[in-house]
């Protein structure tokens, strides 16, 4: 659950810019062939102005490679459903970004180099090579890590007699928050987009299966419980209270990622689900703000978050020659420093490799102690079948707007969930 669990994507028209290509000559590469030099297409789940300290850097030190990036409109559910379109239709660009929910239709599909034996994979760690293995080979470069946290806006807060020290950590007293907040006029005291309804959710659940042997997804893929027992019951119903109560309005149902970021930046909203992606939109915006915590179900329940691994970078199985030595000489630029430097400052993402320490912003310190030092993070759709996790994420955002509309009960909404993983298991 939670909001889009990979950096979001602008709202921007289907584009394939090239990037431009340095003067050719250089030394530092040998990837031009007698016929000039190198194209390699890259498929990206971002906008190009994100990827172009990345892009740049590379071309720079391997002038004859000539990056031909592109991306799709929409949210992270929009690049999965466009790259889904890409794999059935077998046009995969040369590298592209493979969400761990399609990582498994890709290897199905014989789409995505194996990476398990290269050299630059020495640099990543486990849990990192874990959410990119299917069937004991991995499949994807994952350098970053990612955690959701609420972000606040101070000045807001006080308005309700609230202090970044006195930020509630239990559902109970966030909720107070919220409407102390509207009673002293706050118009917009929560928001979460449509893409992203049931923000806190996810957190619920990674507390409650860090208490077992297994994640309550994993036990719902297996069998051994289902979603009306568990989220529907206890999760859900707990989520719907902000909507029973007032404190989340019908209009998320029309929202997208970024209309909830604009309201946050321009000062309006008094808390939204965030990520480290968005420091240098708040900071340009020259906010008071932090990102706190997630509120937990109760007092006392350890802070968790939703987070994972992100998204590693894929090599398609179809090419070969000059074109494949480039694809893996860009992937081993991207897990060098200067590559994961120039991709946290372009991205907002967090470097999680072995050669090297990332640097974050301030108003971060909170969440990376809370969640992702102590590896306090939980992606529900890693539990759910590999082949099926994209739809049912995707269904988990449509039977949320239902519950918020009024058209389903919270556990209405879970049974939907269980026919819907019925179908993934046939």
């Amino acid at each position: 659950m939670g909001f889009t669990y990979k950096p979001v994507i602008a709202s921007v028209a289907a584009l394939a810019l090239a990037m431009p290509l340095a003067a050719c000559g250089s030394s530092s590469s040998s990837e031009g062939s007698s016929n000039g030099p190198v194209t390699l297409s890259f498929f990206a789940n971002n906008t190009e102005d994100t990827y172009k300290k990345l892009v740049q850097g590379f071309q720079k030190k391997y002038p004859n490679i000539k990056i031909k990036f592109s991306t799709t409109s929409g949210a992270q559910a929009g690049y999965q459903q466009t790259l889904q379109t890409r794999i059935s239709g077998g046009q995969l660009p040369d590298v592209f970004v493979a969400p761990p929910e399609q990582l498994g239709s890709l290897v199905k599909a014989n789409a995505v180099k194996d990476l398990t034996n290269e050299s630059f994979m020495s640099r990543i760690g486990d849990e990192n090579k874990k959410e990119s293995t299917v069937n004991g080979k991995v499949y994807s470069m994952s350098v970053t890590s990612w955690t959701n946290a609420f972000a606040y806006n101070l000045d807001l807060l006080k308005k309700a007699g609230y202090t970044k020290d006195t930020i509630p950590t239990d559902w109970d007293g966030f909720k107070t928050m919220l409407k102390k907040l509207k009673a002293a006029g706050v118009s917009e005291p929560y928001l979460e987009p449509k893409g992203g309804l049931g923000a806190p959710v996810e957190a619920w659940i990674g507390y409650d299966s860090s208490k077992s042997k297994t994640s309550i997804d994993q036990q719902i893929t297996d069998k051994k419980t289902t979603f009306a027992k568990t989220y529907g019951k206890k999760y859900y119903a707990k989520w719907d209270e902000l909507v029973k109560e007032g404190l989340l309005p019908k209009t998320v149902t029309g929202l997208g990622d970024d209309q909830v970021r604009s309201e946050f930046s321009s000062g309006r909203l008094a808390v939204m689900n965030s990520g480290y992606w968005d420091v240098n939109t708040f900071n340009q915006a020259k906010l008071n703000y932090t990102f706190g915590p997630i509120p937990m179900l109760k007092k006392g329940d350890t802070p968790y978050a939703p987070g994972s691994a992100d998204s590693g970078y894929a090599i398609s199985s179809k090419i070969s020659g000059a074109k494949l030595k480039a694809a893996e000489k860009f992937l081993d630029y991207i897990s060098s420093p200067a590559g994961l430097k120039a991709e946290q400052d372009g991205l907002g993402l967090i470097p999680a490799t072995k050669n090297y320490s990332a640097k974050l912003d301030e108003h971060f310190a909170t969440p990376y102690k809370l969640y992702l030092k102590p590896g306090h993070v939980y992606l529900n759709s890693l539990g759910w079948p590999i082949n099926g996790r994209s739809a049912l994420r995707a269904e988990t955002y449509s039977q949320l707007a239902e519950v918020v509309l009024g058209q389903e009960s919270p556990m209405q909404a879970a049974q939907n969930l269980d026919d819907k993983m019925n179908t993934l298991r046939s």
